[in-house]
């Protein structure tokens, strides 16, 4: 993936309330053996961050020559308008391992809903890994096409990664699965993906 990059500006002596009025989201920097610093990113540049920004290392230009790396750690929205309140972002090493969460990306096709009439339903959309900066992937493949029988599961020690790559999930916990369909061609319940793994936590960004 090409680099991301983002203009980060030291806080200036305002309220975070009046900088959000200005079209600006009060952040804060910090990382291991670096102070925290109170910063913060124009809300129309923020807004136009690529989904990928999420779960991928970008560079925080300072203004002060050498680019910073980081990863965006935590973002607060307001529940009502999804308005950007505050962002968390996280320096790292390129030498350091980090934990980040990616998307997966379902391909092939299971038989058990091709020939045997099932319906596949994807359990889990994004992984937890571990790994360096640089080795961060794009996504995850999910190969349902492993999936040859109603009732079956794709686990998450089924998924083909590279050897730097540590995911972080449980490798029983089910990725998807294909159930039967209703008698009368009905789909099956959404409520299906419940019962074949715990339910997915809710991600608001890119959490490291």
């Amino acid at each position: 993936m090409e680099k991301i990059k983002l203009a980060v500006a030291g806080r200036e002596e305002k309220t975070p309330r009046q900088l959000r009025r200005e079209a600006i989201i009060p952040a804060t920097l910090y990382g291991p053996g670096q102070p925290s610093e109170n910063v913060q990113i124009d809300a129309k540049e923020f807004s136009r961050l690529p989904k990928g920004a999420y779960s991928h290392m970008i560079e925080l230009d300072m203004g002060r020559g050498k680019p910073i790396n980081a990863v965006i750690r935590n973002v607060q929205r307001r529940a009502t308008t999804h308005e950007v309140l505050n962002v968390e972002l996280y320096r790292v090493a390129l030498d350091r391992k980090l934990t980040v969460t990616v998307p997966l990306k379902f391909i092939g096709v299971s038989t058990a809903v091709t020939i045997e009439g099932g319906q596949l339903i994807e359990v889990f959309q994004d992984a937890e890994i571990e790994c360096l900066p640089g080795d961060i992937p794009d996504f995850i493949e999910a190969d349902v096409s492993l999936i040859t029988e109603i009732d079956q599961g794709l686990h998450f020690s089924d998924l083909k990664i590279s050897e730097n790559i540590k995911i972080l999930n449980p490798e029983d916990e089910v990725v998807a699965r294909v159930v039967a369909k209703k008698s009368g061609g009905e789909e099956a319940p959404a409520a299906a993906a419940a019962e074949a793994a715990p339910a997915a936590k809710e991600e608001a960004a890119a959490t490291a």
